[in-house]
């Protein structure tokens, strides 16, 4: 059954839709959990104030963890905006308004709740 969150715009947001935000907040959140990650790690193994060109040099591993998870961020993004209604969204001149409606849905669904916050809130 779909089922839509109304708003105050004149496209409702359909589930499947908040489910697309949901990967994209979920995949921008790998990416900056593991971004992270890696500077507290290279942070630590580098400490010295001489040593800031390693601290800032990923190694190919890292490099290539970050740009997987970069990938599927792109991708849910472009799945979100792939979206029938974002695409009407675009035609209407609304869609920051839309994507805005959206971002309060999918944060405040139950699936947001169930998640971690930010990586850096």
């Amino acid at each position: 059954m779909l089922t839509t969150t109304a708003t105050l715009l004149p496209l409702a947001l359909p589930d499947d839709l908040i489910a697309l935000q949901h990967r994209v907040l979920a995949a921008d959140r790998a990416v900056g959990d593991f971004a992270l990650a890696v500077r507290d790690h290279r942070r630590a193994a580098y400490p010295a104030p001489h040593q800031a060109v390693q601290r800032c040099t990923w190694a190919a591993a890292e490099q290539d963890e970050f740009d997987r998870r970069w990938a599927a961020y792109e991708q849910a993004g472009a799945a979100l905006r792939a979206h029938p209604v974002l695409v009407r969204a675009r035609v209407l001149g609304i869609e920051p308004q839309v994507l805005r409606e959206l971002r309060r849905a999918a944060l405040s669904s139950p699936a947001a709740a169930a998640s971690p916050g930010p990586a850096c809130g």
